[in-house]
């Protein structure tokens, strides 16, 4: 029996979490999910929350695969605020087989019921992906966000200034799940290093904090807009502030977004129009009509919020529909 302990660790097997580097995350995504050893049945079925969005110029980054190699979607219910149903999760596992289940970590928030969620996608056999394109900062923070599914995907361009504008990462929790996968972009994994990300983290969650203060103080919080995350847990870091625009239709999210932009405040409206597979889900459309998201990336700086928050406070004051 030998004994001892060796000078330096020499086991590539321990604590190993295997990164493949593409383009784009929804390369990657398509890239696992087009090996046959994820699929245990057919049809192929995948299950999604019932919010994910398309746009015409860049298509829908977590359908796009799901629709390009024609596997059958099925969609679990959200809260207001984005968080898993599980009831609606549970539901759906036991009256369908799914060998997929995707959870979003949206905006960079914590799924704080990912654990329960794993526990139910071990209970009927399906592979828990974890997608955190909004969220590799909150990875970093050491959450369970991308440490509880088997595969996590990041968008790694969302995060930060990478060549071209793009990067997407694919970790294997299990490496087993790496069979015939084939990265496109191992270049950029440099770029992943050449960052402080604990750094990052913490200025987005100064300015998440920061501007989430200014927001709550103005007279219009709560008549005009809600704030959907008012608090932010210690292990999160946030892609975008997310507050709702109140009043019918889009008609007032859309003209804060325009009035902010021609001020020079990069306002951007994610998942403003929803995949039409789930025209069904009502709540969840009407919601992406009344989203807008506010920057807290580490290019800014605390104190530049004064003046965004007075150019919301005159698009709020000409809405067109008050």
């Amino acid at each position: 029996m030998t004994t001892g302990i060796s000078k330096t660790a020499v086991d590539p097997t321990g604590f190993s979490t295997p990164c493949l580097f593409y383009s784009a995350a929804r390369e990657g995504m398509q890239d696992l999910l087009a090996q046959p050893e994820v699929w245990r049945s057919s049809p192929r079925r995948i299950l999604l929350p019932a919010f994910i969005g398309w746009s015409a110029n860049e298509g829908s980054g977590v359908f796009d695969p799901v629709s390009g190699l024609g596997l059958e979607p099925g969609f679990y219910d959200l809260g207001d605020d984005l968080a898993v149903d599980l009831a609606s999760l549970e539901r759906c596992l036991s009256d369908q087989h799914y060998d997929v289940v995707v959870v979003i970590h949206y905006f960079g928030r914590t799924e704080r019921s990912i654990e329960r969620v794993r526990a139910l996608t071990d209970e009927h056999g399906a592979l828990l992906l974890e997608d955190l394109a909004h969220a590799w900062f909150t990875h970093v923070l050491g959450g369970p966000a991308g440490r509880t599914g088997e595969v996590s995907l990041y968008s790694l361009h969302k995060m930060l200034p990478m060549p071209q504008a793009q990067g997407g990462m694919i970790a294997y929790r299990n490496p087993a799940r790496i069979t015939g996968q084939q990265e496109t972009a191992r270049e950029l994994a440099r770029h992943v290093l050449d960052h402080d990300a604990l750094s990052i983290a913490g200025r987005r969650q100064e300015n998440f904090r920061t501007l989430t203060a200014l927001l709550e103080a103005m007279p219009e919080h709560g008549a005009a807009f809600e704030l959907m995350w008012p608090h932010l847990d210690a292990d999160d870091a946030p892609q975008t502030l997310p507050a709702r625009i109140l009043g019918p239709g889009r008609e007032n999210r859309d003209h804060v977004y325009a009035s902010m932009n021609a001020d020079g405040y990069g306002m951007v409206s994610l998942y403003h129009t929803l995949i039409a597979e789930l025209h069904e889900h009502e709540a969840m459309v009407d919601l992406s009509r009344h989203i807008i998201n506010f920057p807290v990336h580490q290019d800014v700086a605390p104190e530049d919020y004064p003046g965004l928050v007075d150019s919301f406070s005159r698009a709020l004051a000409s809405l067109p529909a008050r």
